[in-house]
């Protein structure tokens, strides 16, 4: 009886020790981050993940007139990150707005057709980092507003706003509205949006291709073209086009801006 005792005692034991430990390796996972306005300075969190980005940043922001994160921006996009950015109708006269700024120093950025509010708050980065929240980028959400900001690093709710942002970024914005943001900023729209290519000017094998082929040609950043070298040297050769899927930072609207350049990936 003793020893029954002892080994329930232990075992017991043991269960609670394996049940803590797997505790504590799932909360070493999460990622995820909290800041509060006035206290934990949201904008330096944002900065520092732009900073950080390799690929891309999307971005959809009702308010934008933080001048800091909006030159972080331009220093990303030098980097050969893309960067995308789409505002609220508002931003087009706003006084404060980043919005001329951006578009003067070659970002893409395109307005809302909602005629009511687009009051989302959110970037991806990557396709590895969601920054959402009720903070807009503005100089008074950070120093003046109680506001919340959140870095989220799941998978699965990434997708879901990635997809979103998809849908707002080709079907949700207004040529019109995103013209006149243009000749607000005395900025030729068609040197940052290039008309579609009438014809199949420029073809790429992505299995030869160099770093600064892939870099130039494609536009992408350097770390994005080491990443298609070396999956293409793990796989020797890559067979097909579908084999770039198991790259998660080219998202469908890589593929739309190459076909509309007249891009042409070949394998062979």
């Amino acid at each position: 009886m003793f020893y029954f005792k002892t080994k329930t005692k232990l075992t017991l034991i043991t269960l609670t020790i394996i049940i803590l430990t797997l505790i504590l390796c799932l909360s070493s996972f999460a990622k995820t981050e909290v800041y509060f306005s006035l206290s934990e300075n949201p904008q330096k969190a944002i900065i520092k993940n732009i900073n950080q980005a390799e690929t891309y940043i999307n971005i959809a922001m009702y308010t934008f007139t933080d001048q800091e994160i909006a030159l972080s921006l331009a220093n990303a996009q030098k980097r050969g990150v893309k960067v995308r950015v789409y505002l609220d109708r508002s931003q087009i006269e706003s006084t404060y707005s980043v919005s001329r700024l951006l578009v003067q120093k070659g970002i893409k950025v395109r307005i809302s057709t909602n005629n009511y509010i687009m009051h989302h708050k959110f970037a991806i980065i990557d396709n590895r980092l969601l920054l959402t929240g009720s903070y807009n980028w503005t100089f008074a959400a950070n120093n003046k507003n109680e506001e919340n900001l959140m870095i989220i690093d799941d998978p699965e709710i990434i997708e879901i706003f990635q997809h979103q942002f998809v849908n707002l970024w080709t079907n949700k914005y207004s040529p019109d509205r995103t013209k006149a943001l243009f000749n607000k900023a005395k900025v030729d729209i068609l040197t940052v949006f290039p008309p579609p290519a009438q014809s199949k000017t420029k073809t790429i094998n992505i299995n030869s291709a160099s770093q600064d082929e892939l870099v130039k040609v494609l536009q992408i950043s350097e770390p994005l073209a080491q990443k298609i070298i070396a999956l293409r040297e793990e796989l020797k050769g890559l067979k097909d086009l579908q084999a770039l899927i198991q790259l998660p930072e080219i998202t469908t609207l890589e593929w739309e801006e190459w076909e509309e350049q007249g891009i042409t990936i070949t394998v062979k």
